[in-house]
């Protein structure tokens, strides 16, 4: 086994209580393939350290598992890109097998991916992977390659032990978690990005933006991310819609009619002192749905 560590010299922005991780497998089951490499990130004393524990082949697993157990154990939250879906099960399941006596909670995990995957459409991202994110926000990578190369090159290496291939394995596993340290503040970035819905009323203001909305023949959706302000818990009903606020979300629901007119096209639509379309036959009007849902929530919150 090998842990490589690196001081930064910038003092990157994180809790002393959080750290970040990453891993490198040699598949995607983790009933059948292995970790062979974990890498971290974290402030101590003042400083920004990166360290990697790596397998230099499969059977030195439970040794990696053993090492990063131990140094973060003390930790009381860690970061992650897409790990509440693969790296902490991956993870749980392997210490399950080892028998080691160690858990990663994954209600103390900050899932990045997790965060802006509902702004997908709203910032025009064609993906949410890590590296399409990074560009999106001016984060440069030196890193090449991708997860499933990278399980190629580890097979390689186990051959013939070559270090330039270890060094690019290597390179991949830190670029993701030192860039995932610029995206520790993925609020602000994205708040930074979007035309926000401003809410004032005489007890609180709000910044807001519409995440996704659902339409069917008798009910339209629209769910609020709510970036600034506090709201209370607040709840409203009446008969045509209701508003549910909670935590960091607004659920908007209203109720909408079905109607055909002459020329037999099905239309969805609310009677806001006038009709508004909001479905004709298959075409799904967003800009009137955008448009009636922040009209009836500003309208409603800024009233209270």
């Amino acid at each position: 086994m090998k842990i490589i560590e690196k001081i930064l010299t910038e003092n990157l922005n994180i809790d002393s209580d959080t750290f970040i991780f990453d891993i490198e497998t040699t598949g995607l089951n983790p009933k059948f393939c292995k970790i062979i490499l974990i890498g971290i990130l974290y402030n101590c004393q003042g400083k920004t350290i990166i360290k990697q524990f790596f397998a230099e082949n499969e059977d030195e697993e439970q040794e990696i598992l053993t090492a990063f157990i131990d140094h973060i154990k003390h930790f009381k939250k860690h970061v992650t890109y897409n790990g509440l879906a693969f790296d902490i099960k991956f993870i749980n399941y392997r210490l399950k097998k080892y028998n080691i006596d160690f858990y990663l909670n994954s209600e103390d995990d900050f899932d990045i991916f997790k965060f802006i995957k509902p702004f997908k459409y709203a910032l025009n991202l064609e993906s949410c992977s890590l590296a399409l994110v990074e560009k999106f926000f001016g984060i440069h990578r030196d890193d090449s390659i991708n997860g499933e190369k990278s399980i190629e090159l580890y097979k390689e290496f186990v051959e013939n032990q070559d270090e330039k291939l270890l060094d690019t394995i290597l390179l991949h596993n830190y670029d993701d978690i030192y860039n995932l340290s610029k995206l520790i503040n993925i609020h602000d970035l994205v708040k930074e990005k979007l035309n926000l819905l401003e809410i004032n009323a005489n007890n609180y203001k709000l910044e807001i933006h519409p995440l996704k909305y659902k339409i069917n023949s008798k009910k339209l959706t629209m769910d609020y991310f709510v970036f600034k302000g506090e709201h209370n818990n607040i709840s409203i009903y009446n008969d045509n819609y209701s508003i549910i606020c909670q935590n960091n979300n607004i659920s908007l629901e209203i109720n909408i009619d079905k109607g055909i007119d002459r020329d037999n096209n099905t239309i969805l639509f609310y009677n806001l002192s006038k009709i508004i379309p909001l479905k004709f036959n298959d075409e799904v009007l967003e800009g009137n749905i955008y448009s009636l849902c922040n009209f009836i929530i500003k309208n409603e919150l800024s009233s209270i």
